[in-house]
């Protein structure tokens, strides 16, 4: 094999770069979508042990707290232009007020069609909420320079 031929050689440091550049790449509020996300099925698979209606209860509550929560990242993930911090201060409110009403909305509606199990719905969407608390353990790049 050639020099030519021969494959590029990677380094750790590589790996950690593209680490990095993945990590920078997908914005906070994906990251924490993806975690409640990942917890909502585990709950769910958990709540299947005790029967199949905890595990839709569990599934709804992960549904009624993950649509809401998408929207919102996606509408806070869009790049704001200079000069237009004001307009991108509105749209996180407007977001805001969104991911509520969709929320309040889609609890209405799991409530009034599919009758859930309240320890699972509740446990769930318990533990999906507390995912905000523990987000700033995902924002690693204001960790590692200390801001």
């Amino acid at each position: 094999m050639d020099a030519e031929e021969a494959p590029p050689r990677v380094s750790e440091s590589d790996f950690g770069a593209r680490k990095r550049t993945i990590e920078r790449g997908v914005p906070l509020a994906f990251r924490v979508v993806a975690v409640q996300g990942v917890l909502a099925v585990a709950f769910t698979m958990m709540f299947l042990l005790f029967s199949r209606a905890h595990a839709l209860s569990s599934a709804l509550a992960g549904a009624v707290m993950l649509v809401p929560n998408m929207y919102f990242a996606w509408r806070v993930a869009v790049d704001v232009p200079a000069g237009q911090e004001t307009s991108a201060a509105r749209r996180l409110v407007g977001g805001g007020v969104a991911k509520s009403l969709a929320t309040i909305g889609l609890l209405i509606v799991v409530f009034a069609h599919f009758r859930p199990q309240p320890l699972a719905f509740f446990a769930t969407m318990i533990v999906l909420q507390g995912v905000y608390w523990f987000a700033p353990l995902f924002d690693l790049d204001v960790r590692r320079n200390g801001g």
